[in-house]
């Protein structure tokens, strides 16, 4: 049968006629302001920048430029991403990994509180070498550069070659920030609820990272976090001489070398919990006792607890140098639930403390039961 090329073009110039609509139509839009196509940014988020050309992605980007160097850092988003969340930014110590950190029972398992709503930042120690698996290896040791400790830029020498950083916060705490600001470009983050916190020397960072930058975080976590409490001089003092006078005046408010000299007096607003892990959070370098947390506590609780506007929280417990081990994941929990109960700006009058676990004593204001 002969086809009828009059009915079977029909739809072909009805393609055609639409093919022009839509050019007409892209030349429009092209048209006009681009404001009419943007996507209004979420109330509260954080304004998200990277380096050019990066883009992060859920689990372990590597190669951030950052202070010359290139870093790492895993990334768990929670499942709920419809409007701007808290951030828990989890830090490693000396002896464990970040993947330890993240998911690891005893050393915190912190990637579990992607679950709970937050997006869960672990950065990977620069001595890792972008390695998010190393354990201690490099990392335990003496700093160098004017730092005290390796595993963080957390502390400054107690010679001359760390004089800079009684001033300058170092090259880990603008990490840690430009870390956040690229996960807010590809993810709404709350600029209200930016939390850090940590466990021995990552805890040791989280006290330079608040007491540098109160401008960027809403607040904190130092777990068994050291002070390096010094002379009212800024002089260093011996493992020794920092335990004698913290234990003869355990209510001064002392400098110590985790952050600015002389200490600020004024922050902005930061609500921080402090924890303990009660008469054997201790550490021993080769065998020898080199660390103390109960004077370290103590001094970073008497300060956050005098700076007007901070909401500061005292916890003991009793697992010793470890993150907290009794019933973890109902501290953990408690902890960041409480410090996002109250985003940063909320007046103090407001924050209300509710009841840690079983296994913690916490109360707000400095310690009283460590002397």
């Amino acid at each position: 049968m002969p086809i009828d090329f009059t009915l079977t073009n029909r739809p072909l110039m009805i393609l055609r006629r639409g093919v022009r609509t839509i050019s007409m139509l892209a030349v429009v839009v092209m048209a006009l302001p681009a404001v009419s196509v943007a996507r209004t940014p979420a109330k509260n988020a954080l304004s998200g920048t990277c380096p050019a050309g990066y883009r992060v992605k859920a689990g372990l980007n590597v190669d951030f430029p950052s202070d010359g160097k290139m870093r790492a850092f895993v990334v768990v988003p929670p499942a709920d991403l419809s409007k701007p969340v808290p951030v828990w930014v989890a830090l490693t110590g000396t002896v464990e990994s970040t993947n330890d950190n993240l998911n690891v029972a005893r050393s915190g398992a912190n990637a579990l509180l992607a679950d709970k709503g937050f997006m869960v930042i672990g950065p990977v120690r620069e001595c890792a070498n972008q390695d998010p698996d190393l354990r201690a290896g490099a990392c335990n040791g003496p700093g160098i550069g004017g730092w005290n400790w390796r595993p963080w830029n957390e502390g400054r020498a107690g010679d001359a070659s760390g004089d800079r950083y009684k001033i300058e916060e170092g090259p880990d705490s603008r990490f840690l920030i430009a870390a956040v600001k690229c996960v807010a470009k590809q993810y709404p983050l709350d600029s209200r609820r930016l939390f850090i916190g940590g466990i021995s020397s990552g805890g040791t960072m989280t006290n330079r990272a608040l007491t540098f930058r109160s401008d960027f975080w809403a607040g904190g976590l130092p777990i068994s976090g050291e002070w390096y409490v010094t002379e009212d001089d800024g002089t260093a003092l011996s493992f020794d001489a920092a335990r004698t006078a913290v234990q003869a005046n355990p209510s001064k408010v002392f400098q110590g070398r985790v952050g600015p000299f002389p200490l600020k007096t004024k922050l902005d607003p930061l609500t921080v919990i402090v924890v303990w892990g009660g008469e054997n959070d201790l550490w021993k370098c080769s065998g020898i006792l080199c660390a103390d947390y109960r004077p370290s506590t103590q001094a970073a609780s008497n300060y956050f607890s005098s700076v007007a506007g901070v909401i500061e929280i005292a916890c003991s417990s009793s697992h010793g140098h470890m993150w907290p081990q009794i019933n973890t994941q109902a501290f953990n929990l408690w902890a960041l639930t409480t410090l996002a109960s109250h985003p940063k700006g909320a007046p103090a009058s407001e924050f209300k403390l509710t009841p840690p676990p079983e296994g913690y004593s916490c109360k707000m204001g400095p310690y009283t039961d460590h002397y």
